[in-house]
């Protein structure tokens, strides 16, 4: 059989007969995760219209610490002015100012009244009130708060989206004794927004449950007994009864449930319309292909097969190029595709010198993509944002962690320069040494020494933090007892030592004998398999490309003793022609300043 019937025969049975036979049933499957999706996504926004509500409780909440913590209003509440023109004098220049900036920062207020608890305070306006005029019932509530604890109340539990009020004790000075009782009466235009930012329009209905899921609203009671049996029985976050999309969230400030509900069929319903033509126009379509690909397919067989026969038989000792036979396909893409790929063969031996040059240049070009760098704003702040909290919230810990990466993640994302100085790099592994030392605790101790012009020094960027972190893995996390780890930098006349030891278990002399092999060889691909040794592969060819001379690595171990890994720095007055042609840079006695 012919390629041409093979494309043919092969098109009709595995591409034309699946599509129609199984075209319904994955239709089916595709609505069918589409509207589970949906339905996750109204979740998903139902969840943030949440958030953004809980934002402004506690903007609205915060009002309560303004005036908790204004001076004149609790001196005022508590009776401190011995006369009426004191009182007046310090409700007009300080308090009342307070009243309109907190009406003024939330719009949604409708009003602020405290409730005042001593008599001798003078009540001269409206916003203070006796606390015999409060109702008996929501005296009872709020009665049990604590110091720093208030509560929100709906005003109308019988609707969906009722005023909400919200109640909190103001103490005196001391937080020893209630003074007054704050009211804030905030519009429903609080829990409009919130059901708009949720979805809540058209055909989509919001209702309020209690914990138990009983119907709390008016308008909760449209819902057919077969739904609120679900909404008491699920504890999912959403649900499809039937045709019924259900996406429901506890308001834990109010201690309702919100549910919100939509019909499937809405969601689709100009889907549904245009099914019928939409399957219409794909089964033309497909036939209007298959002649088109028959076709094509007619055109292109014979080129390809003649290419395809030209390249079995090549190899090493026939590498005779394919001849095209002028026409009017001469410039197309078959014809284009035969002259590259005669192109090709021309340059194979080529190709196959510089294929390892080729490798290297890929390798250089990976490192390059890994080292470039960018500046994520987003995370700095972010780790600034939970330092400033800890630190507020009197967490040293936390907010010392926060500190301590958030200068690594700058050191590693933010510098554009391949190279830094030894001072810049020991500090970032003393932070990267205190994280581990919160990590670890009693188990892990160590110390940094440097005896030497640390500032003066160029290395490239992350050369110890390798050797530091396979000190703490195979060190102080291998074993149960504490390890110390010592960083030790010391000058002499002719090299810079680098010193980085544990007191951990060691290398097994075998092992010890194959990591120095490894490193003396420099052969990459030996056991590339293997991640042990990798690391300390890679910080000795860096650090012999970067010094060049007899810089190097090197390890020594003892069983049961520990590890030392050392760096050696060769110093030269000049670099000679070799290592110049090779691009390495020179290191002098005087160091770069």
């Amino acid at each position: 059989m012919s390629i041409m019937r093979k494309i043919v025969l092969g098109y009709v049975i595995l591409i034309f007969i699946p599509v129609i036979a199984f075209g319904y049933r994955y239709y089916t499957q595709i609505y069918s995760n589409l509207t589970q999706q949906f339905v996750e996504s109204r979740q998903k926004i139902l969840e943030q219209a949440y958030a953004n509500l809980q934002t402004d409780f506690a903007r609205i909440q915060s009002v309560h610490r303004v005036l908790q913590y204004n001076p004149y209003l609790t001196d005022y509440l508590d009776g401190v002015y011995e006369s009426d023109a004191d009182s007046v004098y310090a409700l007009t220049r300080y308090i009342l100012p307070l009243y309109t900036q907190s009406l003024f920062a939330n719009p949604e207020i409708e009003s602020l009244v405290i409730y005042k608890m001593k008599d001798r305070v003078l009540p001269i306006t409206n916003l203070f009130r006796d606390e015999s005029m409060l109702e008996a019932r929501i005296e009872e509530t709020v009665s049990s708060l604590k110091a720093g604890q208030g509560i929100w109340l709906r005003a109308d539990p019988s609707v969906s989206d009722p005023d909400l009020i919200y109640y909190q004790y103001i103490y005196n000075t001391q937080i020893t004794e209630r003074i007054g009782l704050l009211e804030i009466r905030v519009r429903n235009s609080l829990i409009r927004n919130f059901y708009v930012a949720a979805g809540v329009e058209a055909n989509w209905r919001a209702f309020l449950l209690s914990e138990q899921g009983e119907p709390l609203t008016n308008e909760a009671a449209g819902l057919d007994e077969k739904t609120l049996s679900l909404l008491q029985s699920e504890e999912r976050s959403y649900f499809i009864n039937r045709k019924t999309i259900i996406n429901q969230l506890k308001l834990e400030p109010l201690g309702v449930r919100a549910i919100v509900t939509g019909q499937v069929d809405d969601v689709f319903r100009s889907v549904k319309k245009k099914e019928t033509v939409l399957v219409t126009m794909i089964v033309l379509l497909l036939l209007a292909l298959s002649i088109a690909y028959y076709v094509l397919a007619s055109t292109v067989t014979k080129r390809i097969l003649r290419l395809a026969r030209h390249m079995r038989i090549l190899n090493d000792d026939n590498l005779r190029q394919l001849t095209i036979k002028s026409g009017k396909f001469e410039k197309d893409e078959i014809g284009f595709l035969i002259t590259t790929y005669n192109s090709m063969v021309r340059r194979m031996d080529e190709l196959i010198n510089n294929v390892h040059r080729a490798e290297l240049r890929n390798k250089e070009a990976a490192y390059q993509v890994l080292q470039a760098q960018i500046k994520p704003h987003f995370l700095y702040n972010t780790l600034e944002t939970i330092r400033m909290v800890a630190e507020a919230n009197n967490d040293k810990e936390v907010a010392d962690i926060s500190f301590w990466f958030g200068k690594l993640m700058r050191y590693s994302l933010s510098s554009e320069r391949e190279e830094t100085v030894l001072a810049k790099e020991i500090e970032m592994v003393s932070f990267y040494m205190k994280i581990h030392k919160m990590r670890l605790q009693s188990r892990l101790t160590y110390e940094i020494n440097v005896d030497l012009d640390a500032e003066r020094l160029a290395c490239p960027r992350f050369l110890l933090q390798p050797l530091l972190e396979n000190g703490i893995v195979h060190g102080a996390s291998a074993v149960l007892r504490p390890v110390h780890i010592r960083l030790q930098a010391t000058e002499s006349a002719r090299e810079v030592t680098i010193d980085i030891s544990d007191n951990g278990n060691g290398i097994p002399p075998e092992k010890l004998i194959e990591l120095r092999e490894r490193l003396s060889k420099q052969d990459e691909h030996r056991k590339s398999e293997e991640p042990a040794g990798v690391g300390l592969r890679n910080v000795n060819e860096r650090v012999k490309a970067f010094f060049g001379g007899q810089s190097r690595l090197e390890v020594f171990s003892e069983p049961g003793k520990g590890t030392c890994l050392r760096i050696i720095i060769t110093k030269r007055a000049v670099a000679d022609v070799e290592d110049i042609n090779r691009g390495r840079r020179a290191f002098d006695s005087e160091r770069i300043g």
